[in-house]
């Protein structure tokens, strides 16, 4: 489609979706019986406030209070060291018992929806509505970015029953996309089946020269022939911390290498980078799990520091090529500011809420994303932003995905760049500007507000909350978060009410026990 934009300039915009962790769970089913061993999806109406995120089997630091937490409920450090929360959450979407206990029904349970639960990983159902909304949307779509974590979190699936799961939703994205390239990025939640099972499944999509490095370790490039840019994706789960990634429990510490070039990925991903310069190409990086800190889960990390730092180096070095960065991993929608050196704003990530409706920070409705961008010089010019209201759709039996909002009308941005988004999150501190509501609904994908209350981190008004996500969108190095809130957390609870110097007290409180928690470990 050709476009003629205010200076009388002409360019051919195109479109292309971002999907990312859909964590399709095979198991989760809203009818059952315990005596014929069908599963049922039991969901707890009271949602856990407290997850404490330390299980050597996650990839997570643990939870810093972006979201309410029982104190007095701190279980032992012995209690935290044998737990998975991860496992025992998704469990209750598709336990084999039955919702009676001691000879009565439980009235703080229920079976979940149709299209999932705020606390389950998602139903075929939920998937199967999204590859409809996206194939009903006309228009050029280019291609689809797959940002990984395509299978769920539980622990209860074999590699054969993992690799049938991934067939089918091979399968009905082929069918969905029959004209277009589905590539796909590898998440955490991938593995355990190896590359070249992995090849053969995506063997439609991948050509063969992406094919040669995705074998060897899962990250490869795609080049646009005919056009001035290439896409770049990354196997973010060769950087992630061995400590704290639930992946080595998984495929062993094999997958891992602790080297300062694990599997090769950094010399290659500098050469790419390198060539595309000499050859005028611009480019975009795609990768499963982001740098920087959990926007949910304040002070969570899971890349690991070294490999953080290097992914920021090599961004400033190439930021004159790089038109975007495309992530997922936690569930939410966000962004990320990355700045050169000097302290001026150099680059952007764009990370797509999931199509899951779980997570242990907390839940949100099910998201897609449909970018638009200019074809020839792959530009950003603009995202629309899909969403299903889960309650909604459970309730009447019917998946209406709509859109919840553009983001250059939504933020009132006149273009999508590394300086507009500072400027955006620096309204997020200012009380007189509504940049942040907006970026509060946004950011949980419109979640009903009952359930944002429990989860929540104060509300949209809330000083500290603003704070506390100012500083994860512009701080991407851990320490530098770190500092980024404390400093001005201090102002503001120094100033403020009681209620947030209590808040910020406990936030610090926590961030100790965490440190001293990992220290430990």
């Amino acid at each position: 489609m050709c476009i003629r934009d205010r200076d009388k300039v002409s360019y051919f915009a195109g479109y292309f979706w971002h999907i990312t962790d859909i964590h399709y769970d095979p198991k989760y089913t809203t009818q059952g019986n315990a005596a014929t061993s069908k599963s049922t999806c039991v969901v707890y109406d009271e949602l856990y406030s407290f997850c404490i995120r330390i299980s050597s089997h996650d990839h997570h630091r643990p939870l810093l209070l972006s979201r309410p937490f029982h104190l007095f409920a701190f279980p032992d450090r012995d209690v935290l060291s044998r737990a998975d929360p991860i496992y025992r959450l998704v469990s209750v979407c598709w336990n084999t018992r039955n919702i009676v206990d001691g000879g009565r029904t439980r009235l703080d349970r229920k079976l979940a929806g149709k299209f999932g639960d705020y606390r389950c990983d998602s139903p075929w159902a939920l998937i199967e509505s999204a590859a409809r909304t996206m194939r009903s949307r006309p228009g050029d779509i280019e291609f689809v970015l797959w940002t990984g974590d395509a299978l769920t979190r539980n622990a209860g699936m074999n590699a054969e029953l993992r690799l049938h799961c991934l067939r089918n939703l091979t399968e009905l994205l082929h069918r969905t996309f029959k004209g277009q390239f589905v590539f796909p990025a590898l998440g955490h939640e991938d593995i355990g089946l190896n590359y070249t099972q992995l090849a053969s499944v995506w063997q439609n999509w991948l050509p063969p020269e992406a094919v040669d490095t995705f074998v060897k370790a899962g990250y490869y490039t795609i080049e646009q022939r005919s056009k001035k840019y290439r896409i770049v994706f990354l196997n973010t789960n060769l950087w992630l911390n061995p400590v704290d990634s639930r992946m080595l429990h998984r495929a062993g510490s094999s997958t891992v290498d602790n080297t300062q070039d694990p599997f090769g990925q950094w010399l290659w991903f500098q050469s790419v980078l390198e060539n595309a310069r000499k050859k005028k190409e611009t480019v975009y990086i795609v990768g499963h799990t982001p740098p920087g800190v959990d926007d949910h889960e304040s002070g969570a990390v899971a890349l690991n520091e070294r490999h953080n730092t290097k992914y920021l180096q090599v961004v400033r070095l190439y930021s004159d090529i790089i038109r975007g960065q495309f992530f997922g991993h936690w569930h939410s929608d966000t962004f990320r500011v990355i700045y050169s050196d000097t302290g001026l704003p150099v680059s952007w990530i764009m990370m797509a809420p999931s199509v899951t409706p779980s997570t242990v920070g907390g839940p949100n409705n099910p998201g897609l994303r449909l970018y638009k961008f200019e074809t020839n010089t792959g530009q950003i010019l603009d995202y629309t932003q899909y969403y299903l209201n889960l309650p909604e759709a459970n309730s009447i039996g019917k998946a209406n995905w709509v859109a919840e909002y553009s983001l250059l009308d939504y933020y009132e941005l006149q273009e999508i760049s590394a300086i507009t988004l500072h400027d955006l999150a620096d309204r997020f501190t200012q009380s007189n500007d509504y940049a942040f509501v907006r970026y509060y609904a946004a950011n949980t994908v419109s979640l009903p507000r009952e359930v944002e209350q429990i989860w929540g981190c104060g509300g949209p008004l809330n000083g500290v909350c603003a704070l506390h996500h100012y500083c994860t969108v512009t701080r991407l190095n851990p320490e530098s978060y770190r500092e980024c809130y404390s400093s001005y957390a201090y102002a503001l609870a120094s100033t403020g009410h009681s209620t947030v110097r209590l808040y910020f007290a406990l936030h610090l409180l926590v961030l100790l026990i965490c440190a001293e928690v990992l220290n430990d470990r």
